[in-house]
């Protein structure tokens, strides 16, 4: 059987394994903490864009890059490809632009919260009125970052 002394040491190496182990996960989930942010900054702004609606006006368009003439007899939310160049940038006349209003907001809107039960870091990735209970703790209010 080891002596006590020897435990100790073998404690010891295991707590300094598992401080540097808990470091590295730490890094780990600020690295991913950021990285979330910048997704969720790029969801809504891809958002924002899904509710700008264009709608180009039938008529004469010009390719802007070969001249070829095309016309449309209805109105098109997307410029086709040239039948001359495979170009998508005509000369015409100016799309309509149109915001579709976007829905009400929610209690939660996507984002990065703080557990009101354990103080652990959570994504919200959609908007929401009642969160998810806490995977750590059970509770289900959140308190903003």
């Amino acid at each position: 059987m080891p002596s006590a002394q020897e435990r100790a040491k073998a404690l010891a190496r295991e707590m300094i394994k598992a401080t540097k182990e808990a470091k590295a996960a730490e890094a780990r989930a600020r690295q991913l903490g950021k990285e979330a942010m910048q997704v969720l900054a790029e969801a809504k702004m891809e958002a924002e864009a899904a509710r700008t609606i264009l709608e180009y006006p039938s008529g004469s368009y010009e390719c802007k890059s070969c001249g070829h003439m095309t016309l449309f007899t209805e109105v098109t939310r997307e410029l086709p490809v040239c039948d001359n160049c495979g170009n998508r940038e005509y000369a015409g006349a100016a799309p309509k632009v149109t915001k579709a209003k976007p829905p009400p907001s929610k209690k939660y809107p996507a984002g990065m919260y703080e557990c009101a039960g354990c103080s652990a870091r959570i994504i919200v990735a959609e908007e929401m009125d009642i969160p998810s209970p806490c995977d750590l703790c059970g509770a289900d209010k959140l308190k903003a970052v």
